[in-house]
């Protein structure tokens, strides 16, 4: 294994938490939801035209009655407020009410982001509404924000210390002598055993990849299929020009690709310098 990924990854995230009694822990663990009944819908975003954007969230489920969106996200995109409304917007439409009810029937909308990035200033949990003047507008929809970056992972008496480190430390065996519950325990193993079955591991680390592309703004590895000459020692070399200021980003991500000595036709054709 040249790495561990851990439930931060996508493709990982959505296979332990298609397990609907490792589901029900996370919802109640880090967002205080007590989940008695769990339904899993198609995650796929409905068009209601021809020319209308597609999507697709993470995982789509319907919890105690209510809709819930259950979002991961661990790059900040700038889009990301604007994306979750219109995930909500199209479940909404397409999940909350059928057709001849009454819109005072609506089904009320959760949705339940995960972020490895500093969104807010302030809390790591967040509860957000439409509101007006401070007084909410509607209780049909909320967005919870989880921020995994304000909690520390070796505050070993803090209350989210064994599940934020199935999240951030990709130490086996220090997870092995941290994570004592029962249910994360067994996480712990589906996660262990993911990183050693070689055609889990690959689409991990495809998203890895994607993920750290992302994050560059570089041309996305997916072009038809991974990009095998882009290996994964390329893609944390690049990451060093994130710091880099927004003006330069460009031309600094330019100058790594040649320390890393990424062909410098590859390097023309996706900075466009």
């Amino acid at each position: 294994m040249k790495q561990i990924y851990t439930l931060t990854n996508d493709y990982l995230f959505k296979k332990i938490f298609m397990k609907e009694k490792y589901l029900k822990l996370l919802l109640l663990d880090l967002f205080g939801v007590k989940a008695n009944k769990i339904k899993y819908l198609n995650p796929e975003l409905i068009k209601n035209n021809k020319v209308g954007k597609a999507g697709i969230v993470d995982i789509l489920l319907e919890v105690n009655d209510e809709i819930v969106i259950l979002e991961l996200q661990n790059i900040d995109e700038h889009n990301f407020r604007e994306r979750l409304l219109f995930y909500s917007s199209n479940v909404i439409s397409n999940h909350c009410l059928k057709e001849g009810e009454s819109y005072s029937n609506l089904r009320s909308i959760k949705v339940y982001a995960i972020i490895n990035y500093k969104l807010f200033d302030d809390n790591y949990h967040d509860s957000v509404y439409l509101k007006r003047k401070n007084k909410i507008f509607s209780q049909k929809l909320e967005y919870k924000i989880f921020d995994l970056t304000k909690i520390d992972e070796n505050d070993k008496k803090g209350k989210y210390y064994e599940i934020i480190n199935l999240f951030k430390n990709n130490n086996l065996e220090k997870l092995k002598e941290i994570i004592e519950n029962e249910e994360y325990r067994e996480i712990l193993e589906k996660m262990e055993i993911y990183n050693k079955i070689e055609k889990e591991y690959q689409k991990m680390e495809d998203i890895y990849k994607m993920m750290m592309n992302e994050k560059l703004d570089y041309v996305s590895i997916y072009k038809g299929g991974v990009d095998a000459g882009f290996n994964q020692g390329k893609a944390l070399g690049i990451s060093q020009g994130i710091t880099q200021g927004e003006k330069n980003k460009t031309i600094d991500i330019a100058k790594n690709l040649l320390k890393q000595k990424v062909d410098i036709n590859t390097i023309a054709s996706t900075t466009n310098l």
